[in-house]
């Protein structure tokens, strides 16, 4: 109905009609910008060489919505543009993609958000492979990258098994960081805080709060830095004796570079 009215508007231009309806969407999206958004969908795309990874979150307002075949091309084709045009963040996105974000919060009658970017490229083009893992049918994505020693052995069996399990791991116990000194600064200060004031409440010794505090902080880095969480399929294991092994397995060494995961409307 409403390219229907825009034609008839615009006297049957075409052109005209379609400046129209572009219009009424721009103040349509305007109207609806400040709505909350938390459904959607996190997409993962490859370069046509496989050397950039690039993942995306775009949220919409209900999941009704987010489970239509149409909201599903359009974040496809919103990430496709973002990979071939080299954005790296939410912050750097060009006028193109904004005023797509824009239209479609008038073809979906919902506020549309382009909540995360992340952007990876190989670090090492011989020894550098990604793994990519779309969890809950699109409400948790992961890329993780690794190093292999010997480039020859990237189609080894044990070593695609261990990547794979490696991203299953990140999308369910959801790590902050490679390693304990990945972890944000800030993040690390804040918990110590936390856990210092908990120690001072409980009444325990001077002389051992210190001890306590350390005892906690450790158990924190356990559970936030990937190398040192618990593998899930063999809680027997952390995940760098898994990697140990399994490098000893291969006969060469595995490095796992870098990690990104979204969750759906999480910050």
């Amino acid at each position: 109905m409403d390219c229907k009215q825009a034609l008839s508007t615009s006297g049957g231009d075409m052109n005209k009609a379609i400046k129209i309806l572009r219009e009424k969407g721009l103040a349509e999206a305007k109207k609806r910008s400040g709505r909350e958004a938390r459904e959607g969908l996190v997409t993962i795309l490859f370069s046509d060489d496989g050397s950039t990874a690039t993942m995306v979150e775009v949220n919409c307002e209900t999941d009704f919505v987010s489970r239509t075949d149409q909201y599903r091309d359009f974040v496809q084709n919103l990430a496709r543009r973002i990979l071939d045009s080299g954005v790296e963040g939410v912050q750097s996105i060009p006028d193109e993609i904004s005023t797509m974000v824009k239209e479609a919060i008038a073809t979906f009658g919902e506020n549309i958000v382009l909540r995360k970017i992340a952007r990876m490229k190989k670090t090492d083009e011989k020894r550098s492979v990604f793994q990519s893992y779309i969890h809950l049918d699109g409400k948790v994505g992961v890329i993780v990258e690794f190093l292999i020693g010997d480039s020859s052995k990237k189609e080894n069996e044990e070593f695609l098994e261990f990547i794979k399990n490696i991203a299953l791991q990140v999308a369910s116990m959801g790590p902050a960081g490679v390693s304990r000194d990945e972890l944000p600064k800030e993040i690390v200060e804040e918990q110590r805080e936390i856990f210092t004031i908990q120690a001072r409440e409980s009444g325990k010794p001077e002389n051992i709060l210190d001890k306590i505090v350390k005892g906690r902080m450790e158990k924190f880095f356990a559970e936030t830095s990937l190398l040192e969480q618990k593998y899930v399929k063999n809680n027997d294991l952390t995940c760098d004796a898994y990697r140990a092994e399994t490098q000893k397995k291969i006969g060469t060494d595995i490095e796992i570079k870098r990690l990104a995961r979204f969750k759906l409307g999480e910050e």
